[in-house]
């Protein structure tokens, strides 16, 4: 049964707000009847279904950027950046992060794909108006 208007089910947010107000996966299984590893597997599915949300409405904002740009596979977090900046200062707009901050933009973004200062991964980037750097990892 779904009827609230997301792509989790009336149970599926039953369980987060029960594990929310601080209950267990067992007391939960208990109270809905069913097992505790059937409570886990859910609750997994939920946070997958979450973080994929999380990744098409990034998606989505990087598609209404102003400027696209694409850091291949390989290329060093040194060479990200100075894209970065090349490509919003040809077209006027200012980056709202010094090269430190866009460094841990990018690291938080990826993760443990980058290695010695390479990017592990293909990248999409949007650069908003506003100078903002959405960073979408292409291989998540």
């Amino acid at each position: 049964m779904k009827n609230n208007n997301t792509i989790l089910t009336d149970k599926q947010i039953k369980i987060l707000k029960l594990r929310k107000e601080g209950l267990s996966q067992t007391e939960i299984a208990k109270m809905m009847r069913t097992t505790k590893q059937n409570i886990s597997s859910i609750e997994r599915t939920v946070w997958r279904k979450i973080e994929q949300a999380k990744n098409t409405l990034l998606f989505a904002k990087i598609l209404e950027s102003p400027l696209i740009i694409t850091i291949k596979k390989n290329s060093t977090i040194d060479e990200a950046i100075k894209k970065i900046y090349e490509t919003a200062d040809k077209n006027g707009i200012h980056i709202i992060y010094d090269k430190i901050s866009l460094i841990k933009n990018i690291k938080e973004s990826i993760g443990e794909r980058i290695h010695h200062r390479k990017i592990l991964i293909d990248l999409t980037i949007g650069i908003t108006d506003t100078g903002d750097v959405l960073i979408f990892n292409c291989n998540s």
